[in-house]
């Protein structure tokens, strides 16, 4: 037994302490494995409760944002561990012995915060697809506002994501202050020589990311972008659209009053847009959906003077206008699928809606044609949307016309050749063939077959789906039968649409929240919430 050996070493109180409790802790648990079933919650004399029971309260009104936090699990292992430290060890004083508790903390964050930082760039560079894609989005809360760099790769058949970091905004920072301060990240987590496509928002400079990668626009700033523009007000009233002004005045002060709210007619959707989806629609496609429930509200009321002066015939020519604009942002932002294949037929749906409005009479033919001239100078589609498009077995050639064709299958050809190294050790294992005569024809059809073109000539001539597929699943059956394509899908398709998430408001919060307060280093800021997101 160790405990007889004697020793010249000196030993520390606690070890003292440890020895002492250790017999009688395994005592105790010979006891208490028989009698837990009977002694069960009165184990803990209720004066003892009614005491842990007042300190929690206290915890709770401190801040109200740990209601949740006391009833989460990660709380309830650190209060298990407290129990079995003094069961261990004896009563003492956690002052005294652990010291202030965020001083602890925060002393051993830079050490989780490395590995947890070894594991995400484990997954990253584990990435056997062409490469990962990379959102650099900015979120407002209030006057302040903050970047969340996110990086998304598949992993299986479904798509990951890694907050990999979180920097405030910065009036004097420019596109490429930016665009530095993303590389420098970058390289913590993943080699230089990865394919990386960029998804950023209308703030940040897209010219100095696209010499790094492709740069797309995240498409849902682009959406309401569009929206913004035909629906200025200085705009309007320079066009002589006063009706359109007094409409949305109206629609602006019903959904403001304190009688139109969602707890009284309920939300609009289910599904509620992303976080950069901060349009002048929403209070006008609110009006026309409870419109009936509106007028009874303010006919109790009496101030029916609102109504009166609603253009209800306006306000249907709007809404049939507007609404297929933030149904197509909702379904661009969805998080739990493939978006990015979605981007060229949501432009050629929008842009044949305005198409067939702007022949109406009157004041909706005139914001149609706005609304075209907005689509095409803020919805850029660039070439990865349309290959992405033509990687959805559903969709492939079918939502552009004819005309299209062929200059879509080049661009999926031109993206083949510009990463063509990264099969090309393949080609090597490959067993040797008799080589053809050096004829024009048969060069040629080499020279086709290494751009990978009669490969999507024959993945286009299979028939579509007809049912909404896995994409992932459909891309990893089909590997060894189109391999260029297969690899191009499983890169290009997490690639999100849309580069705000849910999750990054709740998170910009609580980072403007420690940066006004002063409560930690914006380096201590930025590890505390990598962990947030990707500890779990």
């Amino acid at each position: 037994n160790e405990n007889n050996i004697a020793s010249s070493q000196p030993r520390s109180p606690l070890a003292v302490v440890e020895e002492k409790w250790k017999p009688q802790l395994q005592r105790n648990n010979a006891n208490n494995t028989s009698a837990s079933g009977s002694v069960g919650n009165s184990a803990i004399p209720e004066k003892e409760r009614q005491n842990i029971a007042e300190r929690l309260l206290r915890v709770m009104c401190t801040d109200l944002g740990a209601l949740s936090v006391v009833s989460g699990k990660e709380f309830i292992k650190l209060a298990q561990t407290l129990v079995d430290s003094g069961a261990r060890y004896g009563a003492f004083s956690v002052t005294e012995i652990l010291g202030n508790f965020n001083t602890l903390a925060l002393k051993h964050l830079p050490r989780m915060y490395n590995q947890v930082k070894v594991k995400v760039t484990c997954a990253l560079g584990s990435n056997a697809c062409l490469g990962i894609g990379v959102t650099c989005h900015s979120q407002s809360v209030g006057p302040d506002s903050c970047y969340i760099l996110t990086a998304y790769q598949v992993e299986g058949n479904h798509i990951k994501s890694y907050v990999l970091g979180i920097k405030g905004v910065d009036i004097r920072d420019t596109g490429d202050f930016i665009h530095h301060w993303v590389q420098n990240v970058l390289s913590e987590f993943v080699m230089s020589e990865i394919r990386t496509v960029y998804v950023t928002d209308c703030r940040v400079n897209s010219s100095a990311f696209s010499k790094a990668g492709m740069c797309l626009r995240c498409s849902a700033c682009a959406l309401n972008s569009v929206v913004q523009s035909v629906l200025n007000k200085r705009t309007l009233q320079a066009r002589n659209m006063h009706e359109v002004i007094e409409l949305l005045n109206v629609c602006e002060d019903l959904a403001g009053s304190t009688g139109l709210s969602k707890e009284t007619f309920g939300s609009l959707e289910e599904t509620s847009p992303p976080p950069c989806w901060n349009s002048v629609t929403d209070s006008l496609l609110l009006v026309h959906e409870r419109y009936e429930q509106i007028c009874e509200f303010y006919s109790r009321a009496k101030k029916m003077n609102l109504i009166q002066n609603l253009n209800k015939h306006l306000l249907s020519n709007l809404a049939a206008i507007l609404a297929p604009v933030k149904q197509a942002v909702i379904e661009l932002s969805n998080e739990s699928r493939p978006t990015l294949q979605l981007v060229l037929p949501t432009y050629v749906k929008l842009e044949k809606l305005f198409t067939s409005k702007a022949n109406d009479a009157g004041v909706v033919s005139k914001l149609c044609h706005l609304f075209l001239e907005a689509l095409k100078e803020n919805f850029k589609v660039h070439s990865a949307h349309k290959v992405a498009m033509i990687l959805d077995p559903q969709q492939k050639l079918r939502p552009v016309p004819p005309y299209q064709h062929e200059e879509i299958i080049g661009k999926v050809c031109e993206l083949i050749n510009e990463v063509k190294e990264s099969w090309a050790e393949e080609t090597e294992f490959e067993p040797a063939t008799k080589k053809p005569r050096a004829t024009g024809e048969a060069t040629a059809a080499q020279e086709e077959d290494w751009f990978g073109k009669n490969e999507v000539y024959d993945y286009l001539q299979e028939p579509l789906f007809q049912a909404t597929p896995d994409l992932f699943q459909y891309w990893s059956c089909v590997t060894q039968k189109h391999t260029k394509l297969a690899k191009l899908a499983f890169w290009l398709l997490a690639v999100p649409a849309v580069g705000a998430r849910s999750e990054c408001v709740n998170m910009c919060e609580q980072a403007l929240l420690i940066k006004r307060r002063r409560l930690l280093s914006p380096e201590d800021m930025n590890k505390l919430m990598f962990l947030k997101s990707n500890m779990l």
